[in-house]
């Protein structure tokens, strides 16, 4: 399972790096607006916790 996650980790990065990008300008676009602004919130820390496991994958 490690392998498979090692191997498409470029993938999981450029996913990341996408759901932070759509929170971002969702909350811009929908600043103020309650249940828009809460996914905009949930859709960055997910980005950005992905991103950062995604640094630490290594091979097995």
């Amino acid at each position: 399972m490690n392998l498979f996650f090692y191997r498409n980790r470029k993938k999981i990065r450029a996913f990341s790096i996408l759901l932070l990008l759509s929170g971002s300008i969702l909350a811009f676009l929908n600043w103020g607006i309650e249940p828009e602004e809460t996914i905009a919130g949930f859709l960055v820390g997910l980005g950005f916790g992905i991103l950062l496991l995604s640094f630490n994958l290594k091979k097995e």
